[in-house]
């Protein structure tokens, strides 16, 4: 079978994004020792806003535009999706917290039928039935805290995602990113503001102080900072070059890189909950993809 050239470009991409995004959560899963979540995702997306900003002196960005909302609301629920994503990261594994994020695909299906009326097939009903299966597998059958940060970083992925789709023929890629990246800062600034006169158990995931790193801290905020920011342009890059389905089914290889980094800093192997509860979730997303 002959691959398109874009397409091939687009797994490329996505390969190289999905090593890229797994490098971040190992990063931020140092910084966790000594930071809240909330900073981390600060740090992210300050040390990311930089190099792209490099970027676009370098080569100035030339949008057509008209979907000022479309790009507001990626940049908004992205961020919020990031600061989910990272509590899970300090709270857990680093192969549970990225099997939680990669619930997406259900989360997508089930907003297109109850959005957009789409009909669901057979085959799509019985993949987010097994979806969810696997979701119950590695909470453990429980619904805490941690289980509904991992399932909100799922749910609010499937709305940011899709909308980068939409903004291909309007916007530069780096607009997009930097869309996210700007409110990546801001907002999560805000919320460290907050958290100095503020506490919640319900926003956990939101609220906590800002620490003045040290010492090897600054390091892998250079690092986490410069993986997420290619990580994100090659993320979108796969987007704009090749089909949603073939780039969010090369997607899943962030799980395998994920766990492999998670062993190295100590995470330790999977518990067999987790493997089968992970499997069961990418078979999930692979029938959904292959249902549209």
């Amino acid at each position: 079978m002959i691959v398109h050239p874009d397409t091939r470009r687009g797994i490329v991409y996505m390969l190289a994004a999905s090593f890229l995004f797994a490098l971040t959560i190992a990063f931020a899963k140092l910084l966790s020792s000594s930071m809240g979540s909330v900073e981390v995702t600060f740090w992210r997306n300050a040390v990311g806003l930089v190099l792209i900003a490099m970027l676009v002196l370098r080569h100035p960005i030339r949008n057509v535009g008209g979907r000022p909302l479309t790009l507001l609301f990626r940049g908004v629920i992205g961020t919020i999706a990031l600061l989910a994503f990272f509590y899970t990261v300090s709270a857990t594994t680093l192969s549970n917290a990225i099997v939680y994020s990669k619930t997406e695909p259900i989360f997508t299906a089930l907003l297109a039928f109850l959005l957009m009326g789409e009909k669901l097939s057979l085959r799509s009903v019985i993949a987010i039935f097994v979806g969810f299966g696997g979701v119950m597998l590695l909470g453990g059958a429980e619904f805490g805290y941690l289980h509904v940060m991992g399932l909100l970083t799922g749910f609010l992925s499937a709305l940011a995602y899709t909308s980068v789709r939409s903004l291909k023929s309007h916007y530069d890629e780096r607009t997009v990113v930097l869309s996210f990246m700007i409110f990546g800062v801001l907002i999560p600034a805000v919320l460290m503001a907050m958290a100095e006169y503020h506490t919640s158990e319900l926003f956990a995931f939101a609220l906590s102080p800002f620490v003045i790193p040290s010492g090897s801290d600054w390091l892998w905020i250079v690092l986490m900072g410069t993986a997420a920011a290619f990580g994100q342009i090659f993320m979108t890059r796969a987007y704009f070059y090749a089909k949603a389905g073939i780039v969010s089914t090369v997607s899943y290889s962030v799980v395998l890189f994920a766990t492999l980094f998670g062993i190295l800093l100590g995470d330790g192997l999977p518990t067999p909950a987790v493997i089968a509860g992970g499997a069961l979730i990418v078979l999930s997303g692979v029938m959904l993809l292959r249902a549209k």
